[in-house]
């Protein structure tokens, strides 16, 4: 009875560690035998120039739908072709350029899927070319009844299909979604990292950028690579945000829970901000977490995994996250004599999709040993921010659906200055007194849960 009883347990072990390596997308490096390359889309399909994919979030209305980022050219503008289907030999192909791409997709080098819109950074000192710095990121509708469509061709009301476009970033190199509208940005201009909230986007089209605000931190740095883009993306948890430097031959880390506000800066294009334009300090980062990479450009993260394109070597690499990021292994892409990988996702069904730029194709890798991992949909919340009246004369009362524990509230004027604070804890109502302000515009700020709210009021 013993010796059955010591079988069985090693019966027990071996099949909980086969589960486990099922499980994992490692069988691309363990079991590479089993790898196969199929060619997802190519210049028939109107890739022109592909930097970077990624796929539509709501996969229960629309099931593997993968959107490739042509960057296009100085004349021409980015363009994105949809794949639905990606994953199938019945797949479908979509070809969709923005009425005024020329400007609001100029020199495209990244792409990020939020909820259900999508934003895209520019690799461009200037989207008008008239020699300034007049670019930055801008947020797209998912919806295929919008995009590409309102504002095709351009019209004095509706300009393009855009949602927003905050010009504080020239030489964007790389986007990531964080929550809600706002997306982390890799500046090539100022050499740092800078955080978009485009609070409430206009209509599809319009020109009224106002609504949002950038956070800057300064304190991160990186160089600019002359050509290659620098791919980003934040963990699932929203703690992690984690990046791709060509020319520092490296991959980083920032926590982007911390930082604190630090004043107005001065904005490199004088664009009305209503939720301003702020350094911030004291950022948790690793400014190496993996080094002796050749160009590392695309970068996902699947459940404890971290994949990177690496486009100097020709190689996908995997790292474990769980275990100080040790190298799994690596994918050599040999499906042509001179790939140029660059963007790279691993789908909802656990392949691994890339593109190719300089050979105008998309690929997918498949292996039979790899069983999608079972990933949570990113439950966002919804915080409601609140405050009235506004105008006032007197008092605000600020409004949350959250209890707010050990919070600070700011209040600071149009030009950054704190004028009043106020802590507070275990409450989501309270009355601030602004009696004794002067008539002008203000912004309330929160600092809770390390985060960070902001919303305009006006003092008559």
């Amino acid at each position: 009875m013993k010796k059955i009883k010591t079988n069985s347990l090693i019966l027990l072990g071996f099949l909980s560690n086969t589960a486990f390596s099922q499980q994992s997308i490692d069988a691309y490096i363990t079991d590479s035998t089993k790898n196969v390359f199929t060619l997802v889309a190519g210049s028939t399909n109107s890739l022109v120039s592909p930097v970077d994919l990624d796929f539509y979030p709501n996969q229960s209305t629309r099931p593997n739908e993968l959107w490739i980022l042509n960057q296009g050219t100085n004349n021409t503008g980015g363009s994105t072709l949809i794949v639905s289907k990606a994953n199938s030999s019945s797949r479908t192909f979509k070809y969709v350029k923005d009425g005024n791409s020329w400007h609001f997709m100029a020199l495209a080098s990244a792409m990020a899927f939020g909820e259900s819109n999508f934003a895209t950074s520019q690799d461009i000192l200037d989207a008008n070319r008239q020699g300034g710095t007049y670019t930055g990121a801008t947020l797209w509708p998912g919806d295929l009844g919008i995009y590409g469509v309102v504002g095709n061709p351009p019209t004095q009301t509706e300009n393009g299909s855009h949602l927003s476009m905050i010009h504080q970033t020239p030489y964007g190199k790389g986007i990531a979604f964080e929550r809600d509208n706002v997306y982390w940005v890799l500046d090539g201009y100022e050499g740092n990292i800078k955080r978009y909230d485009f609070g409430n986007p206009h209509e599809p089209g319009g020109d009224d950028h106002s609504g949002g605000g950038v956070q800057v931190y300064p304190e991160f740095k990186f160089t600019r690579h002359v050509s290659l883009p620098g791919h980003i993306v934040i963990d699932r948890d929203r703690k992690y945000l984690f990046g791709c430097d060509p020319v520092g031959k490296r991959i980083f880390r920032i926590d982007i829970t911390t930082g604190i506000n630090s004043g107005a800066r001065p904005k490199i294009n004088g664009e009305n901000l209503s939720l301003g334009y702020f350094t911030f300090s004291g950022l948790s980062k690793v400014d190496t977490l993996i080094s002796g990479l050749g160009s590392p450009i695309g970068i996902d993260v699947y459940g404890d995994r971290l994949v990177v394109t690496d486009n100097s070597t020709d190689e996908i690499i995997i790292y474990n996250i769980s275990n100080n990021y040790k190298e799994v292994g690596r994918i050599k892409l040999k499906y042509t004599t001179s790939p140029d990988p660059m963007g790279v996702k691993v789908g909802p069904d656990g392949k691994i999709y890339f593109v190719d730029k300089a050979n105008k194709m998309a690929y997918m890798i498949d292996n039979s040993s790899v069983i999608p991992t079972a990933i949570k949909p990113i439950l966002v919340p919804t915080y409601k921010f609140d405050l009235y009246p506004n105008p006032t004369n007197s008092h605000l009362t600020l409004q949350t659906n959250i209890e707010l524990k050990d919070a600070e509230i700011i209040i600071t004027n149009a030009l950054g200055e704190t004028v009043k604070k106020q802590h507070t804890n275990n409450t989501n109502s309270l009355i601030l007194d602004v009696e004794a302000l002067s008539s002008g515009v203000y912004f309330v700020q929160v600092l809770a849960d390390n985060k960070f709210y902001n919303q305009k009021f006006i003092k008559e």
